[in-house]
């Protein structure tokens, strides 16, 4: 008797850890899976959020440029500035008829007391800007190649501009790359146990408006990283 219940204790064993064993497997599987599609999901959503639309380049410092119907280009802030930035409290705009010159200021973003002056990609004359940006700034980051257009520009010295822009397939992966960079940079402004709050959950993107939860120091260290 005392046999038996003895061996009945050991099958019971035996089961009870093969139990535990089944299910530390099927947690190990579901975990594989969860971080699988955690990944799948950062990869859509950096895909998209890089896309460059087609006959747009983009410009060092951030600036996208498109021909228009007018013979001048239309110009605005790619992804990475409205993502970085956020809903803003205000878009200075340059004034129609201004001379702008490469490299000099072009406009000028704000939030929170914070600020960024995004550079002219090219040398010219400023022919139209977005007004619309006065009343709903939000549009840079929601929509940076459609509504958020920020001027016209008519160029005089297009080979200042010309040699620096890329487009297609070159644009989008030097995008990519400066994502990655501004993750980096994000990193090395806070706290690691800090960062989580600063990037999404689909895999660790930047959050829209993650420069915003930074001081005045980090906005500065972002134009001269960034924008210079």
């Amino acid at each position: 008797m005392v046999a038996l219940f003895v061996a009945l204790m050991f099958v019971s064993l035996v089961l009870t850890d093969l139990g535990i064993e089944k299910w530390r497997m099927w947690k190990t599987a579901r975990s594989a899976q969860a971080r699988s599609i955690a990944a799948m999901a950062m990869a859509q959503g950096f895909e998209t959020l890089c896309e460059v639309p087609e006959g747009v380049q983009l410009a060092p410092q951030h600036t996208w440029l498109r021909p228009n119907p007018s013979g001048g280009l239309e110009i605005g802030a790619d992804a990475l500035i409205g993502r970085a930035v956020g809903a803003l409290s205000q878009i200075i705009l340059p004034k129609v008829g201004d001379q702008v010159t490469a490299g000099q200021p072009l406009f000028r973003l704000e939030r929170d007391g914070c600020a960024v002056t995004i550079p002219s990609a090219l040398t010219g004359r400023v022919m139209a800007v977005n007004s619309r940006l006065v009343k709903e700034p939000g549009l840079l980051s929601s929509d940076p190649y459609g509504s958020g257009w920020v001027c016209y520009v008519s160029p005089t010295r297009l080979e200042d501009t010309a040699p620096r822009v890329r487009f297609g397939e070159q644009a989008t992966m030097w995008l990519q790359s400066e994502f990655m960079r501004f993750g980096e940079f994000i990193f090395g402004q806070v706290a690691p146990d800090l960062v989580v709050g600063l990037t999404s959950q689909d895999g660790g993107l930047p959050t829209v408006g993650c420069l915003a939860e930074l001081g005045p120091k980090a906005w500065s260290a972002f134009q001269t990283r960034f924008l210079h």
